[in-house]
Formats: C-alpha cells, structure tokens, sequence
C-alpha cells in the first residue's frame, strides 16, 4: 500500500505473530544508551520460546526524499592527506569543515625498502589513525616504496623485494586490524610506481608475485574490510565469475568478494590510460563487462588523471553521469584532476556527482508496533531505496532507538538488516519483530531509527552515522537528529 510522502503517521491494526512475554535482564533485548554517549548494539539472537496469536496497533510513517547534498561516511569525494603516521589531532579539520567524511592516506614507506618497518613508524600510524578517530574522518589506505612527482618520473621509480614486502606486510597486520573501524577500504600498494602495480623494479609484476602480495594482503586486511586492487584484467584472471551479493554477505566472504578495484585513470582516454588495455578491442570490452558486473557486489573508487589527449578523455556530464553509475564508482579524489571538475562544475552536473558518489538510502515508510509491554516483542516493518550508483562498501544494519523524556535511549538492532544487501536503483522491504527489555519501564517513548557504525568504538558517535536522504517534515515530525545521528521518525510506542 503506497502513502502520500506528506500523510501524518497513522495507526494501523494488523493481525500478526507475536511471542509470548518473557523475562530477563535489560541486556537481553536492547541496550540503553545516553544521547551521545558510547554504547554497545549487541546482536539479537533468535528466541525459541511458543507463539501466540496477538492483535498490535502498528504506528506508520511514510517519508519523503531529499535532494540535499550531505556527508557520509565511506563514500563521496575524498581529499588527499598524507602518511597517515603524519596526521595530527587537528591537521585534517579542512576536510570536515568543507563537507566530506574520507580521506587518502599515502604512506611513504621509501625509508624502508631495504629493512624493516621500526617500531617508532607503527607506533605513529596507530597515532595517526587515532586522529582520524578525533575528527569523524575515515581513510582509503596505501602503502608504496615511492610516490613520484609527476607522470614523466615513473619510469625510474623504486618498490622493494618480494621477501621485503612479505615481510612488511606481516608487521602491518597488527596495525591495519587494530584500527580497522578507520579504514574505509586498503588499496593493493606495495607493487611499482606509486603502488599501482606497474613499473616495478622488483619484478613484483609477474603473475606469480602478483598473487604472492595479493595473498599476504588478504591474510593482513582485516575481513571486514575490502581490499582494491588496480586493474581488471588481474581480478579476471583469479575470478572469472565475478562475484555474488551472497557471497559478499557470508560469514567468511570470499577472496573475489573481499576485493574491489580502484581505478586511478577514470574517464582519461579510451582505455582509461592502460586500465582496460588489452590485445584486442573485444578484449578491452570484455574487461569492462567484468569491472562493471564486479563493481556492482564490491563497488569501486579511484581517481581522474591528466589526459594524454584532451580529445580523447571522457569529461562531459554525460559521462560522469553515465560511467559513475556503470562502475559503482564508491568514491573519487576531489583534488586531482581538477580540470574534469571544471568541466562537471560548468555542465551543472557537479552536484548530482556528489549525491550519487556510494550509496544514498532513502527511507520510504517505517512501521512499528504502537504499543508492546516489557518482554514482549516489538513488530516493524520498513521499504528503503538506495538512489546512489554503489551499496555501502561495508557493513551497518538498523537500529530503532526508544527515546526516553530524558532523552537517553534503548538501541534496539534489527537483525537481517545489513545495508549493502541494498544495490544501486533497487527498494527493499524487511519486516521482523525485536524483543524489548524485561525490564523496561512503562511510559511512552518517541521513536527514531539510525544507522551507525558497525564498529562498537565508533557507534556511538554521530559523526560515523550514516544520514539517510530524507527530508524533515513539520506535518508528520520527521527530522534528522544531527547531535545523535539518528531520524526522529515523528512516532511513540506506549509501554504499558
């Protein structure tokens, strides 16, 4: 049943499966939380207790989208900012103040190519990432042997030995799981000139150090997170069946569905500067198939470079508008190259650039019982749509939260609701039901929904909550809450 975007919230009396009251702490249905304080969302496991047949008024809000162009963890355009063990408590606060929540971290590792990584140098990226933390931001991370200064310096540029690079890797493990809830996603690094596994002085390049590094990396980055490697062709190679949506949601994804492609020549030339090169045209096309058919489970981000030949490079809106959303493009720098961003600025398309960027979830209508008693269950049922060209790169479920009139709150986390279950264009519709506490005191309490961070050091912080892209509605209450990162959906529940 579809409802006006402007309609008051009604109350609607559904006839639905309900289990029977039961006892128990506080800690076993929700988890109470001051607004802005830490707290944990632990999972809800399954009760196996005997059904009953229950009549529940159901409270529903139908929402309406928004054009706004807001900040989002995880997606959207980056901006450049140094070895992450060079960042301070306060050295990115630009790039939350001009509006993006992601960063690109090179880390020089140029000083080591012949020994190993010192402790003094792990120490300071644990710092560095620890700043991330202060600011609200998250990092794209690479690391390299060298970062030349121009397009023309490549050719002489100097990575390590195989064994060197084995052998980071396993000092950078501890460092990358430590602080994995700031990583956004790792790019592959280590191979030639600038990390971007060509032009190496090691011969890092062949099929089978290819996969040495590849594997290192898949045992030092931590599951949650994706690792993106730079060209298609060598994902084909491994994978030939691009991956599955299921795959990329199992317990223990797999290797094709924990890497993704960053591609640092986006829209320069035909083949995107030696991204899709191949042999044959028919075989630069069937690596395009495969990028966009892979993108569409693990998204993709990178990059625009200078154009060998302005002609040639793909720069319109047109483009953009159209590629961005073939390859699920997740993310792309904002400060290079900037003449495609003249180009978007001057066609008016820059804007809908920087919404479409990732994921953006559109709440339709939120459901939920009106009244439940304490250790009883709470029914609700919601439709999202996802209006961005990629899914959310990594994991975040829903969350209601119960708001009491001091303003603390019960986060209630509504299990089976893993948002990058949710692909560019499509609407998705989840029902369930959610034990409340025993223990909770009876009174009315407003209702919000929320999208934080799955990590528990990061949950409770706003600046890590994922915004959904509707707009505030004096006529049914719906308002982004900003302090707490969460929607205020205009709703109670009645706790007798």
């Amino acid at each position: 049943m579809k409802h006006s975007c402007d309609r008051h919230w009604t109350t609607t009396v559904l006839v639905c499966a309900a289990l029977a009251a039961c006892g128990g702490s506080s800690e076993d249905g929700g988890t109470s939380i001051a607004s802005g304080t830490p707290g944990t969302l632990p999972a809800v496991a399954e009760a196996t207790l005997p059904w009953k047949l229950s009549v529940a008024p159901l409270a529903e809000v139908s929402l309406s989208p928004s054009d706004e162009d807001f900040p989002n963890p995880e997606r959207g355009f980056y901006r450049f900012a140094t070895d992450p063990a060079k960042i301070t408590a306060t050295s990115l606060e630009y790039v939350v103040a001009d509006g993006q929540r992601l960063v690109y971290t090179p880390a020089d590792l140029s000083a080591y190519r012949t020994r190993d990584l010192p402790s003094s140098y792990l120490n300071r990226l644990n710092a560095g990432f620890e700043n991330l933390r202060r600011q609200g931001l998250k990092a794209v991370v690479r690391f390299a042997y060298n970062y030349p200064a121009s397009e023309a310096d490549y050719l002489n540029a100097q990575d390590a030995s195989l064994s060197r690079v084995r052998r980071h890797i396993t000092q950078l493990t501890p460092v990358l799981q430590a602080n994995a809830d700031v990583i956004a996603a790792v790019q592959g690094g280590f191979i030639g000139a600038w990390g971007e596994w060509h032009t190496s002085s090691n011969k890092l390049t062949t099929p089978a150090n290819k996969i040495a590094v590849r594997d290192a990396l898949l045992q030092a980055v931590p599951v949650s997170r994706q690792l993106q490697l730079r060209y298609p062709r060598d994902l084909a190679a491994w994978y030939p069946t691009p991956p599955t949506v299921a795959q990329l949601l199992a317990p223990s994804p797999t290797a094709a569905a924990r890497i993704g492609q960053h591609n640092d020549c986006f829209l320069a030339s035909p083949d995107d500067v030696g991204t899709y090169w191949s042999a044959t045209p028919a075989e630069s096309a069937a690596l395009r198939t495969y990028a966009q058919q892979a993108s569409a489970v693990t998204g993709a981000g990178g990059e625009t470079c200078a154009p060998p030949d302005v002609a040639r490079a793909r720069m319109a809106c047109e483009d953009i508008l159209r590629e961005g959303a073939a390859y699920h493009m997740t993310y792309l720098n904002r400060d290079y190259y900037t003449a495609f961003f003249a180009r978007w600025q001057a066609g008016g398309c820059m804007a809908e650039v920087s919404r479409k960027l990732g994921y953006r979830l559109q709440l339709q209508t939120m459901a939920h019982s009106a009244v439940a008693a304490p250790g009883s269950l709470l029914a609700w049922r919601v439709a999202l749509s996802n209006e961005g060209w990629a899914r959310p790169m990594n994991a975040r479920s829903l969350v209601l939260y119960l708001v009491r009139s001091d303003n603390t709150a019960i986060a209630l986390p509504l299990p089976g609701t893993d948002l990058r279950q949710l692909g560019p264009r499509e609407t998705l519709q989840w029902s369930g039901e959610v034990p409340l506490p025993a223990t909770l005191t009876p009174g009315s309490y407003r209702v919000h929904i929320g999208a934080p961070d799955a990590a528990q050091s990061l949950a409770a912080t706003p600046a890590y909550a994922l915004r959904f892209a509707n707009a505030d509605s004096a006529v049914t209450g719906v308002q982004w809450d900003a302090q707490n990162g969460r929607l205020v959906l205009g709703t109670t529940l009645q706790v007798p």
